[in-house]
């Protein structure tokens, strides 16, 4: 008989000792590993716009793990959170430090789901203060900010329009760079 606590720990062991092939990536989500191709070039445009652009004394970086719990270990685009609380020991940052987390929506099957659904309820949980889905496949951007618990929609928008991050972030995000999937 296995019980959940055994399936956790195999979970977790399994993570741990991942070995990924050239050309994936792969995140653990409510439990299970979720495994992907890299992204396309237009993908990864939102995510170095951020980094390049959050000012000091915050830092944005690309596919930092967010330990969020024994059952979900996401690696979102971008995580953002200040710099004097970032650790320099660890694989995944705490929940905890984590200031905005920013995900831009794969042209993949199951990828609107995840970034609009399963992530967000599980960064909700988590307590991180911003979440922004930027979404190449219409061309839009969405803002949502953690208010008693809950994600309220905070601003959305289109590219070309700067992106406003509430507090505790308090600063925009340009978006001329980001460009929509070929149709």
């Amino acid at each position: 008989m296995t019980y959940q606590g055994d399936e956790e720990r195999e979970i977790l062991r399994l993570w741990d000792e991942l070995e990924l092939p050239g050309g994936a990536w792969a995140e653990l989500l409510d439990s299970q590993i979720v495994m992907q191709a890299n992204p396309t070039h237009l993908h990864d445009v939102p995510g170095r716009v951020f980094v390049r652009t959050t000012p000091e004394p915050f830092q944005a970086f690309s596919e930092r793990g967010i330990d969020i719990g024994p059952t979900d270990k996401p690696r979102p685009d971008v995580a953002i959170a200040h710099g004097d609380d970032i650790p320099e020991d660890v694989r995944d940052w705490p929940a905890a430090i984590v200031r905005a987390v920013v995900e831009t929506v794969s042209a993949g099957r199951g990828a609107a789901k995840r970034d609009y659904e399963d992530k967000r309820a599980a960064y909700e949980r988590a307590g991180i203060p911003v979440y922004v889905i930027v979404d190449p496949r219409d061309g839009t951007w969405l803002v949502l900010h953690l208010v008693d618990g809950v994600y309220t929609e905070h601003a959305q928008g289109v590219f070309g329009q700067p992106i406003p991050l509430p507090e505790p972030l308090g600063f925009p995000i340009p978006t001329v760079a980001f460009h929509p999937y070929p149709a």
